[in-house]
């Protein structure tokens, strides 16, 4: 709405004067310096007297102590909501930080590729994004030890320090990875944007199937599948990129995660041929047998089986909770989410279950050899405040890492798996923990078994002989 314009009289532009000088007075009593920062970008975190800033909480640069450029390459691509939403932090903190300047760089998925040849380089990267599980062990002779900047008091979270807002399941397992890695124990990540592998679902479909609650256990599963076939929809689809998700879920929910490994790396052959083998086997050629899997799954190529969920040619797809976002402009805003953790499985060693999730989190690094720490370490202080958080839920639709703060109404159900776990299992529960083994073997026999072309009997004794000659040729 436009304002009125209010005749320029003489009277008008004494007053006018009027004000202005008296405005500059006030500017100036006490000695007080005036907060020259630009505006800050609507729902963006404000500088506090929990930040470092002195303790005078006013946002204004000159006072925060800080200064210098921070580098920061991020993991996403320019064009996502999740490059919008830092962009955003990225201006709030330096708007509190005028003599600080960022150089930030969003780099997409070529970030694991980059990092380390840029680190070992020498080159000037302050701040970097990944996966810690993964990016901890490569880089262990990069990533800085947070344990001292986690006792510093986080933005907008009333007096809790940056390591007690986060949620404290990230922050363990975050904390659990040095000691792998060959690290003195300590937290070399910061969470910032979580996920969950879960079991998604399109709730129309199966409104229509007559199913009112997701399946808890294998039997159940097995039910609702059936339901949702005879309703014309095919119940279960996955692609080239999430094949080996379906192998590791049903094999950890029986046994746990630490048996896949073991069953991955048995160099005899001989575990391939243990029972729950033999039972998972039999699960998946009666699926088959069924109807169960989508008709297209043999050449699935990504991302087209999340495109058949949206679209109701396809009911449920193992995957992780970015699913609601890569897939927003096809399934629009009134598309209805649901997820649940994989079936429970019978007959297992007790040591799987939904006690073990595979989840994580998209984390912040910091270079060990970094000569501007505080100032880059204050930059990520923004990354994970509370308003930030936020806006990930509003605009990518994200599980937040901050503590009570809301979740996507898209992941409601992904919350309760992730706050009851207690084991945090590896990508692909295990079943990649040789990725050649994985890529040339276990997935490609996996889909003649889903495709009807091997029994569960040839499938066992094919897998059994396979790992057998695959590591008799020393690998």
């Amino acid at each position: 709405m436009k304002m009125k314009l209010v005749r320029h009289t003489k009277w008008a532009s004494l007053l006018l004067i009027m004000v202005l000088i008296i405005a500059g007075c006030s500017s100036n009593s006490g000695g007080n310096t005036t907060n020259n920062a630009s505006p800050k970008p609507e729902n963006s975190p404000v500088a506090t007297e929990n930040s470092t800033n002195n303790g005078d909480g006013d946002g204004d640069g000159a006072s925060s102590g800080l200064s210098g450029n921070v580098v920061f390459w991020s993991m996403w691509s320019e064009s996502e909501p999740q490059a919008k939403v830092i962009q955003s932090a990225v201006e709030a903190f330096k708007a509190a930080n005028t003599n600080v300047t960022v150089d930030l760089k969003f780099t997409g998925r070529d970030l694991s590729k980059l990092i380390k040849p840029a680190l070992d380089g020498g080159e000037k990267v302050d701040i970097f994004e990944g996966d810690p599980q993964v990016s901890i062990g490569i880089l262990k002779d990069h990533v800085l030890k947070l344990d001292s900047f986690l006792e510093q008091p986080a933005l907008e979270m009333d007096g809790k320090t940056v390591g007690e807002s986060i949620l404290p399941s990230l922050m363990n397992w975050t904390t659990s990875l040095s000691a792998p890695a060959g690290l003195e124990a300590g937290a070399y990540a910061i969470p910032q944007q979580p996920f969950a592998v879960l079991m998604f679902y399109n709730k129309e479909v199966y409104d229509k199937a007559g199913i009112t609650a997701p399946p808890t256990t294998w039997e159940e599963f097995m039910d609702i599948n059936d339901k949702i076939k005879a309703s014309g929809v095919d119940p279960v689809t996955f692609d080239d990129a999430y094949r080996d998700l379906f192998i590791g879920a049903y094999l950890s929910s029986a046994m746990g995660n630490e048996w896949v490994d073991q069953l991955v790396n048995d160099k005899t052959g001989e575990m391939w041929k243990e029972p729950i083998v033999q039972q998972f086997a039999n699960d998946i050629a009666t699926m088959q047998q069924k109807g169960h899997f989508s008709k297209k799954i043999a050449g699935s190529k990504y991302p087209a089986a999340q495109q058949d969920l949206v679209l109701g040619q396809s009911a449920a797809y193992l995957n992780g909770s970015w699913l609601p976002n890569e897939v927003s402009e096809t399934a629009g805003p009134d598309f209805e989410w649901g997820s649940y953790q994989f079936p429970l499985v019978s007959n297992g060693n007790g040591k799987g279950g939904h006690d073990e999730l595979n989840f994580g989190a998209q984390s912040v690094m910091l270079n060990a050899k970094s000569d501007n720490q505080e100032a880059a370490f204050e930059l990520v202080k923004y990354l994970i405040s509370k308003s930030v958080q936020e806006q990930m839920v509003a605009e990518a639709q994200a599980i937040p890492a901050t503590i009570d703060t809301a979740w996507p109404a898209t992941l409601a159900e992904a919350q309760v798996a992730i706050e009851r776990a207690k084991i945090n299992a590896p990508w692909g529960y295990g079943i990649n923990n040789n990725e050649d083994f994985s890529k040339g073997t276990i997935i490609p026999i996996f889909m003649e078994l889903v495709e009807g072309k091997l029994t569960p009997e040839q499938y066992v004794e094919k897998m059994s002989g396979q790992a057998k000659k695959f590591y008799s040729a020393g690998n």
